[in-house]
């Protein structure tokens, strides 16, 4: 995991929450700073850094002789009411997490699992036998390596902040596993199907392991959380880019739009920063940065006394360096992006138009035919994602959606390698009739697996770009199978 700010807070949090539920006691020890480190997946100076705020606020004592011991007195009281109030202002959340976990993850999960190789297999078997598969700590341990095989590091931070804000806390209160139907047999039956390739039933396996949480938790809420939620509830967030970049780069983006639609035309020029700043309602200081990523991906150019001129396709991938290694790790990150829609677009879509009804699939219908009229078929999977993702019934999907689609950015600086806009319009046109078609007949099924075909080919040409390019790291990503059991 990155080490940031956030990842501080976070951690710290997990730390606080563990000594408030009385998981550490007045004057037990916690584990050092090395042992936290590796159980959440972060660097020593990340976990340093929240052992100290916790020093300072004076919750533990610190020392290099002794490490680390719980400096409050919580009695039984203090502690119950601490878990009511930390569960009762995350309660919307945390229902909207677990509904949201299958359509987001299930698919990834089972691809990860199926695609995972004997030696993954084997150390998930011997952790198994080694620690309580149910403790947080070897949860999290057993979920990246179920992910492990997709490549995905971007998918690891998501998959590390849903375990953070909903797994860590529920199984760290030890009675939470009455309400938790779990089998010691669910695991080795894991092991066993993908050993044996029973891909069918090792869906029905993941998918089912997945709901039995969401089982759980409901019945946490019903039998054990009185407490009413604050006016002011906390939130799920989760962000592909630090906090301080994702202004400029929503409004680099919403430029970037407008030049692909023609608003901005190759060769003329922008507006100038002070007007563009006006117009879209930010600072100065904002829209330079954003001006800034457009450069950095051929989109403009700026000249001195002439002001910031436009870019076609092909000057794009002209005047983009390749061999920056930071271009190269957001090239890495939007093709994750890619693979992450590739993963769950199917079960996202298909939740949000049978949860909508026929109204949004006549919306949808209508747009897609609209947005074909801009002869822009490349632009087809950002304009349909962000509709799907967007009009989804759980705020966590729409989250994440909306983060994985700012990196889509990125990729206009692939462009310039891209054929005649008539051969590429030619290309997208099957998908254009098969997600138009199923949505007139109200296929909600064709639709979903029409859309998953859609994003699993843009994975394959962009990788196949990047690869063309050098980029490393490039070959590390897998390509899930559409539609296949």
């Amino acid at each position: 995991m990155e080490n940031s700010v956030e990842l501080r807070r976070v951690v710290y949090s997990v730390l606080l929450t563990q000594i408030q539920f009385g998981i550490y006691h007045y004057r037990e020890k916690l584990p050092n700073i090395e042992e936290t480190s590796t159980r959440l997946c972060v660097s020593i100076d990340t976990a340093r850094a929240a052992y100290l705020k916790l020093k300072e606020e004076g919750y533990i004592t610190l020392s290099k002789n002794i490490g680390a011991t719980v400096k409050v007195n919580y009695d039984a009281n203090e502690t119950e009411h601490f878990i009511q109030t930390f569960f009762s202002a995350r309660e919307k959340a945390m229902t909207d997490l677990k509904n949201s976990i299958l359509p987001l993850l299930g698919n990834a999960q089972w691809t990860g699992l199926k695609n995972a190789s004997p030696e993954t297999l084997l150390a998930m078997e011997q952790l198994f036998h080694h620690e309580n598969p149910v403790v947080p700590y070897a949860m999290l341990k057993h979920l990246n390596q179920k992910y492990r095989s997709l490549g995905n590091s971007l998918l690891m931070r998501l998959v590390w902040q849903i375990f953070m804000f909903l797994y860590d806390p529920f199984f760290g209160i030890e009675e939470n596993l009455q309400y938790f139907d779990q089998s010691n047999g669910y695991l080795p039956e894991v092991l066993s199907l993908c050993r044996n390739k029973d891909w069918y039933s090792l869906r029905i396996e993941v998918n089912q392991s997945i709901e039995r949480l969401s089982s759980a938790l409901s019945r946490f809420y019903e039998n054990r959380i009185t407490m009413s939620p604050p006016e002011t509830e906390v939130a799920f967030t989760w962000s592909s880019y630090k906090k301080s970049q994702q202004l400029c780069y929503s409004i680099a983006m919403e430029l970037l739009i407008s030049i692909s639609r023609g608003v901005y035309p190759a060769g003329s020029l922008l507006p100038s920063q002070k007007e563009l700043a006006r117009q879209k309602g930010v600072s100065l200081s904002t829209m330079r940065r954003a001006l800034e990523l457009l450069g950095s991906v051929g989109a403009i150019k700026s000249t001195k006394y002439v002001g910031t001129q436009v870019l076609s396709f092909d000057q794009a991938t002209e005047n983009s360096d390749f061999t920056k290694p930071v271009l190269q790790r957001r090239l890495i990150d939007m093709a994750e992006s890619i693979q992450m829609f590739a993963l769950s677009c199917q079960n996202v879509s298909l939740l949000t138009l049978s949860s909508s009804g026929s109204d949004l699939a006549e919306v949808l219908c209508r747009q897609l035919r609209e947005h074909r009229q801009f002869q822009r078929g490349e632009t087809l999977s950002y304009f349909i994602l962000d509709l799907i993702g967007k009009s989804a019934p759980c705020q966590a999907i729409r989250t994440v959606y909306s983060e994985l689609l700012r990196q889509f950015f990125w990729a206009y600086a692939l462009r310039g390698m891209e054929k005649d806009q008539n051969i590429i319009n030619t290309m997208y046109a099957p998908y254009f009739d098969s997600l138009i078609g199923s949505l007139e007949n109200l296929d909600y099924s064709q639709f979903s697996a029409s859309l998953e075909a859609l994003i699993v080919f843009e994975l394959r040409k962009t990788l196949s770009t990047m690869s063309r390019l050098g980029i490393p790291g490039v070959e590390n990503i897998l390509v899930p199978d559409t539609n296949v059991n």
